[in-house]
């Protein structure tokens, strides 16, 4: 509905004066100002719906940038535009109410209620000030009261918890016998509780003590092999999952002898929902992977369909970007997790060894600095030229941006593109060396850098300049599509025999049997050459090119270039000033949030 649709429909004109400001000057979005403009109608009758109708047009605003709910006090009296942490091309002065008076008019209000179940009203303000669409905060109650459950000691009568004991530690020796504290203590909390949380960063063995746990449970007879379900975010990362847990498989069958049979089978978490909307699901335990990239409403939904009596095993890098959706629910369990006396205290262990990065090497040092914030060390690990792992390579303005996208597209992506023209599937499809970009769009966005690379390789010739599928043209998903079986984020490339294209993805299906889809059977769809970290995200590859773009880039915070260092196997090359790395090691990614908060309680 337009601002002047707004105005006849009968919403306050003096109420939505301010929100028509924000809106040009692009601090808030048409569906900001048409909830908020909602709220006022709904509101009408009280003598302060200016308070209201900022209120409710901040919140709205915030769910897009990830946050949960609006905190109040961290923002009352101050300018709308800091509050959204944006900077507007001409001064607006929207100044925010101070907190009593904010908080006096919200409850005052119709559209808010401050107690009672979900659904009541479209906002809900709580006793720590903080404002939340009314859906947001049934989510996270929800998640709350389903991990609190899930935390609780398991209780059995004296004989059969005496039993069960010797079992499990018959069991625990069986398996972590050799194995250090951290595995032991991961496993006694996946036995007496119906929760573990593992968190760790790279390489520090996640998905290896995933499927010890799988055998511990098995074992000590709390699971059956096929009631154990994995799941991830995205199709990527589950076929990781699946990976890394079945390659253990036949080595943990002979300390337990009923995994002789198993066979691990990831899915997205997506997928797994929709099979439980057909039929209740049928599981003892569900090992969920990279749960840094699970939102709140997201995790409401899994713990929904969770059966009653199931076991929760929740596995992720706190340190790595939270979900592109609302919520950071990863860190709050963690958050909730170190905090003494918490319920979920018990269920939390840190993994803290990386057998992937060595502590001293220049990837090491500078994910480690990175996570410190310690921006001098991470400049350090940088710029040393005995770490040949990493470096600091300065890029000026677009024109340096556009000159890198050209060398990338002649020493990387055009040879990969004759190659897979010439050799079809028996090629390497993709460059060993990935480019990630903090910006999707912008003189430093991936979209940007993705237009160049394409250009050049069809001025040079790689790629027909009037084809859209030309063979070795890599191909990224942008939507889930059951149709075709591709998830959002899937990956895959062109090949072409006999005139005909097809569009083969290689981490899916198996070497014996190649997944392939004709063009025309593409869900929404665009070609890759960079990405974006938050695309990247639970992917791995040999080198990462990283561009965190202007010194003063919001988007480049400390979580984000942590995420795309950790990318890399055994290479990091940043293209940026050092005031950028410094800027963006300090900047942290904090979300408002209550999750924390209530699953400490």
């Amino acid at each position: 509905m337009t601002v002047a649709a707004q105005r006849e429909h009968g919403a306050p004109q003096s109420a939505l004066a301010e929100l028509e400001a924000l809106l040009a000057a692009g601090l808030i979005q048409h569906i900001d100002f048409a909830f908020a403009s909602l709220v006022v109608e709904l509101s009408a009758p009280c003598a302060t719906v200016r308070e209201v109708a900022l209120a409710a047009a901040l919140a709205s605003a915030q769910v897009r940038a990830g946050h949960a709910c609006l905190a109040l006090s961290a923002c009352a009296g101050a300018d709308a535009a800091a509050a959204l942490e944006e900077s507007a091309a001409q001064p607006v002065g929207v100044r925010l109410p101070a907190l009593e008076r904010w908080r006096a008019a919200l409850l005052e209000s119709p559209a808010v209620a401050s107690s009672g179940a979900a659904g009541q009203c479209p906002l809900f303000l709580d006793v720590e000030n903080q404002l939340y669409l009314d859906r947001l905060r049934d989510d996270e109650v929800r998640v709350a009261a389903g991990l609190r459950a899930l935390a609780a000691p398991m209780e059995h009568p004296g004989d059969d918890a005496r039993a069960l004991d010797v079992n499990v530690q018959a069991v625990v020796e069986r398996l972590f016998g050799s194995d250090g504290a951290e595995y032991r203590q991961a496993a006694q909390a996946a036995a007496k509780h119906r929760l573990c949380v593992v968190t760790g960063g790279p390489g520090t063995g996640k998905t290896t003590l995933a499927a010890r746990l799988i055998a511990l449970l098995v074992g000590a007879a709390l699971a059956k092999p096929e009631r154990v379900a994995l799941a991830a975010p995205t199709g990527k990362a589950a076929k990781r999952l699946q990976e890394a847990v079945g390659a253990q498989a036949e080595e943990l069958a002979q300390a337990v002898p009923a995994l002789a049979d198993y066979r691990a089978d990831a899915s997205t978490i997506h997928s797994l929902l929709f099979r439980a909307r057909r039929a209740p699901l049928q599981l003892d335990a569900l090992i969920l992977d990279e749960a840094s990239m699970v939102d709140v409403t997201l995790m409401a939904q899994l713990l929904g369909a969770l059966p009653e009596a199931a076991r929760l095993i929740v596995l992720g890098d706190a340190s790595q970007l939270a979900s592109v959706q609302p919520g950071a629910v990863l860190g709050d369990l963690c958050a909730a997790g170190q905090t003494a006396g918490s319920p979920l205290e018990p269920t939390l262990v840190e993994l803290t060894q990386s057998h992937r990065f060595d502590p001293r090497g220049g990837i090491g040092r500078l994910a480690a600095a990175i996570v410190q914030g310690d921006a001098d060390g991470a400049l350090g690990a940088l710029r040393d030229a005995a770490a040949a792992e990493t470096r600091l390579e300065p890029l000026g303005g677009a024109r340096a941006f556009d000159e890198l996208a050209t060398r990338y597209a002649r020493e990387f992506c055009a040879p990969r593109v004759r190659d897979v023209r010439e050799l079809g599937a028996a090629a390497q499809p993709f460059p060993e060396l990935r480019v990630l970009c903090a910006h999707r769009s912008g003189p430093f966005g991936a979209e940007r850098f993705n237009g160049l690379v394409e250009r050049h390789l069809r001025r040079s010739g790689a790629a027909g300049r009037g084809e859209e599928f030309y063979a070795g043209r890599p191909i990224i998903v942008t939507r889930n599509d059951a149709a075709s079986g591709l998830a959002n984020g899937d990956v895959g490339v062109v090949l072409r025999a006999g005139g005909k294209g097809r569009v083969w993805f290689p981490e899916l299906g198996s070497a014996g049997s190649p997944f392939e889809i004709a063009p025309a059977r593409l869900p929404e769809h665009e070609s890759f050459f960079a990405l974006t970290v938050h695309r990247a995200q639970g992917s791995e590859y040999d080198a990462v090119a990283f561009v965190p773009g202007p010194v003063d880039s919001r988007i480049a915070t400390r979580e984000l270039f942590y995420t795309a260092v950790t990318r890399a196997r055994s290479q990091v090359i940043v293209h940026g000033s050092a005031e950028a790395v410094r800027q963006a090691v300090t900047r942290q990614a904090a979300r408002a949030t209550g999750l924390a908060q209530k699953l400490a309680q």
